[in-house]
């Protein structure tokens, strides 16, 4: 048994909350953030009463506001540095558990919240800190803050490939000017890349990696297609970018047949991991490090599980090149602007075989 604090030593303080079910959590480097629904039935309409929470990090007193609307998903935060919150919501959403960010509808605003608003919660937030934005046409809706910048738009997402062009909302956070960027494919994913993005999605057939440059005027700068394939992952952890210049790198994302229905990858693992370099947001592929799908194995999930948490992924660890694909690990070399395989390792489980002498 550990012996007790002697009087007057500092012990570690913890910070709860009690309060109605929070499906959405933000982690900012000074807070953490939990939103909260509160729902309840008056005669046949259900309403719902929410309130974010926040909890310092360095152990201050937590506050709490009332607000309107949900989130989609933890991207639909932004704690920025002129102390403000600035949060996506939408009037139909349910948060990002259990599939709950897919099927996100409704009108759409952003939240922009001085930290010193926050209160007891007693109080609501003003509806002068709400700004309408424009309502994007389809399901599967993405958001992502990169830069000054909050970008949405929706795509195929889980659901089978779809043919229709997409539009891209950049918003500019600190003063809500926004600029419609008209797009070839869906808007299945968006990450960033330094101080600009990306964005990947399907026109129904290929994949589409598109750059967008986030300066004064958000502008398209580059697109790449990889010809017949398909995103292989769908989940955040499934991209990875590693820069190494103030305008270039590698990045690295898991990608699959061409057509196959989003939901899949939730089955499925990924054929290859695709590797492109960006150069000042011109994108050359490098090649990609393949799975050897002949050796799968299904073992229920013992050594290695797609639906809960993804079995690709790209991996940049000390100067390596790895790529994990289900349960094979495959090392590249890049060398001479081609990826190339070094080496690769199965750790999927082998049949046992009992004989009689």
């Amino acid at each position: 048994m550990d012996a007790l604090p002697e009087f007057g030593t500092s012990v570690p303080i913890a910070t709860a909350v009690l309060g109605p079910a929070g499906r959405v959590f933000y982690v900012s480097p000074e807070s953490v953030y939990v939103w909260t629904t509160d729902w309840s039935r008056y005669g046949q309409q259900s309403k719902a009463g929410s309130t974010l929470y926040r909890m310092p990090l360095d152990g201050s007193s937590p506050s709490a506001i009332g607000v309107s609307g949900r989130p989609v998903d933890q991207f639909s935060f932004l704690e920025s540095e002129d102390k403000h919150l600035n949060v996506l919501v939408r009037s139909n959403s349910t948060g990002d558990g259990m599939w709950g960010a897919e099927v996100a509808t409704g009108d759409v605003a952003l939240l922009r919240l001085p930290l010193s608003s926050l209160n007891d919660g007693s109080q609501n937030a003003s509806s002068w800190s709400y700004h309408p934005l424009p309502k994007p046409s389809g399901y599967t809706f993405q958001n992502r803050f990169v830069g000054d910048y909050l970008l949405y738009g929706t795509g195929s997402g889980w659901g089978a490939p779809q043919k229709n062009q997409a539009s891209l909302y950049a918003v500019r956070w600190t003063d809500g000017s926004i600029t419609d960027l008209s797009l070839k494919h869906g808007v299945d994913r968006i990450e960033a890349l330094g101080s600009d993005a990306i964005v990947v999605g399907t026109d129904g057939k290929d994949l589409h990696f598109t750059a967008v440059r986030l300066g004064d005027s958000p502008e398209v700068a580059d697109e790449y297609i990889r010809k017949d394939a398909s995103q292989g992952e769908l989940r955040s952890q499934g991209f990875f970018y590693k820069p190494d210049g103030p305008n270039s790198g590698v990045l690295g994302l898991p990608i699959s047949v061409p057509g196959r229905a989003g939901y899949q990858h939730l089955f499925q693992g990924s054929a290859a991991i695709l590797f492109l370099r960006n150069e000042s947001l011109h994108f050359e592929e490098l090649g990609e490090l393949g799975a050897e799908s002949d050796k799968a194995v299904d073992d229920g999930c013992r050594a290695s599980c797609v639906d809960w948490y993804g079995n690709s992924r790209p991996l940049f660890v000390r100067g390596r090149v790895l790529a994990l694909l289900g349960y094979e690990i495959v090392e590249g070399n890049l060398k001479e602007g081609r990826m190339r395989e070094l080496r690769r390792i199965n750790y999927a489980p082998q049949a046992t075989k009992i004989t009689r002498g």
